[in-house]
């Protein structure tokens, strides 16, 4: 006990011991930028993650229909204060143990999609005509940030990605901006309590493919545990669609030798609708190498990225305002169950997430990871990184922080560069990537190409897709895949992958269509 006192206050972030020389999976309609790890932290302690989106149907009430999407949404501009410099502000309160020590990393992210100032629409012939007015701000990367009993700061961040300069995403231009906010929250005199972000520039009105915005602070302190950790951070910006998982890979660390691992994970992401259903996310099972979809009170297995803002499961509504329904923005907070050790053995050194979606597309642009390392592992971190560092119960051993400057791998079937321009047609690498893809494997169809427009969990979501399109003059049919029991709904069967793709590629055109794809079955 008295080794563990004299470590607890002990806190150290180093850089990667192996770099990792990979890049950022590129999808076959879209691109991004590498995740890189942020911060690395062995650590006596625990994280706190705040936040609140910024665009609502209305300025300060809480928005709390979840059969409500942010795309048929008029949006405004949420702000909660009367300070004629802010045109959008909303609060979170953040909550410390009464027993923390020291705040150790404290990051600041917000993020939105901004194409123009305020758009409209009008319905023509069964399809939506987006018009936007106001010509888009250069400056996304300065906000103001408030702390507990204090005044607005003037923040200048990082920008991560700005989507207005990619072909892809030009037809929302997402974007997320990042910046250390560590020694604001060590100098606040008072730590725990309400925090503001204002001036969080994003598109009001209407958007193809809805408009979204929020912020989330993520903060690392120092507190009595049982066990030391490690926590791992990184940001980057990816699409996640139809076309392929996207995973993750952590390393350096060693959980615990004995007893329950114990570990958890955040994300949070855009573009994650209320009432769209098929986004999951799992983890790597070290038993046999399958993955768990993972889900509790607030998120579910065929409906991850909801909409919401969650701690477990409980929907953390101690902001303001505190709607339910988030419209297009997330952040999740959740421990992993790991009973008897099933997913997190003892003595494992990696785990491996997985993010994927078969209908509502959505970005990711922030992970973390966190899990109870054994205590031998880090001890020999700790002298490692700081040979000089004194053990014993009265000296507390020198704090060393770092950045590391490497990216996680991607576990997938083919390594590519993310595509810098969006070549459209038959000569480009979305329609060779689809003829050299490796088809997958469907029982009860027949082999070909599917131009797929959805896919649904529900049979009476599918049926009424189904016929929806019929009645716009489609030959709409669904199939049912045994392996997960989805339904696939499909306008064509080709034997041909350039007849799928042309029209895959022309119904991309309509934004009611535009997470239409192929699916190449039963060829192999």
């Amino acid at each position: 006990m008295k080794r563990l006192l004299g470590l607890l206050f002990f806190l150290i972030c180093i850089s990667h011991v192996n770099a990792q020389d990979t890049e950022l999976k590129a999808n076959a309609f879209g691109d991004g930028v590498a995740f890189e790890s942020q911060n690395e932290f062995y650590i006596f302690g625990d994280v706190a993650v705040i936040g609140n989106n910024i665009l609502s149907e209305d300025d300060k009430d809480a928005f709390n229909n979840t059969l409500v999407n942010n795309d048929d949404t008029k949006m405004r501009y949420v702000d909660i204060d009367s300070d004629k410099e802010t045109f959008c502000s909303s609060q979170a309160t953040l909550t410390l143990p009464s027993d923390f020590k020291k705040i150790a990393y404290a990051g600041l992210y917000w993020t939105a999609t901004y194409a123009y100032e305020k758009g409209t629409r009008k319905e023509q012939k069964g399809n939506y005509d987006y018009r936007g007015n106001g010509e888009r701000s250069p400056v996304i990367n300065q906000i103001k940030f408030q702390l507990p009993n204090q005044d607005y700061q003037d923040i200048t961040g990082q920008v991560i990605y700005d989507g207005s300069t990619n072909v892809t995403h030009a037809i929302n231009s997402p974007y997320v901006c990042y910046a250390d906010v560590t020694q604001l929250l060590k100098d606040a005199e008072t730590k725990s309590g309400n925090y503001v972000v204002a001036n969080v520039k994003a598109t009001q009105g209407y958007l193809s493919g809805g408009s979204a915005a929020g912020w989330m602070l993520y903060v690392v302190y120092q507190s009595p545990t049982d066990n030391p950790k490690y926590i791992s951070t990184y940001h980057g910006f990816a699409l996640v669609n139809k076309e392929e998982p996207l995973d993750l890979n952590f390393k350096n660390f060693k959980s615990v030798e004995k007893g329950d691992v114990k570990t958890s994970v955040v994300l949070s992401a855009i573009e994650g609708d209320a009432a769209l259903e098929g986004d999951e996310f799992a983890i790597i099972k070290q038993r046999d190498g399958s993955f768990q979809s993972l889900s509790n009170g607030a998120r579910f297995q065929q409906n991850f990225f909801n909409s919401s803002i969650t701690n477990n499961s409980i929907k953390n509504r101690d902001r303001l305002p505190n709607s339910e329904n988030t419209l297009g923005f997330d952040i999740a907070k959740l421990d992993i169950p790991n009973y008897n050790n099933a997913i997190i053995s003892n003595s494992t050194s990696e785990t491996t997430l997985r993010l994927k979606t078969q209908s509502d597309r959505f970005y990711l642009y922030f992970t973390a990871f966190q899990t109870e390392i054994a205590q031998t592992y880090f001890d020999d971190i700790v002298q490692e990184n700081n040979p000089q560092a004194s053990q014993s119960a009265n000296v507390a051993p020198e704090i060393v922080r770092a950045q590391p400057e490497t990216v996680p791998s991607y576990d997938t079937k083919e390594k590519r560069k993310p595509y810098r321009y969006f070549k459209r047609g038959l000569n480009s690498s979305a329609f060779n990537y689809l003829k050299n893809k490796k088809s997958t494997a469907i029982a009860g169809i027949e082999g070909g190409y599917y131009v797929v427009t959805g896919v649904f969990a529900e049979p009476a979501r599918a049926g009424k897709w189904t016929s929806s399109l019929i009645k716009k003059g489609y030959e709409a049919n669904a199939f049912i895949n045994p392996k997960n029991n989805w339904n696939y709904v499909y306008l064509l069967r080709s034997d041909t992958p350039e007849d799928a793709f042309k029209l895959m590629e022309d119904l991309k055109t309509n934004y009611r269509y535009r997470d239409t794809w192929v699916l190449k079955a039963n060829l192999d």
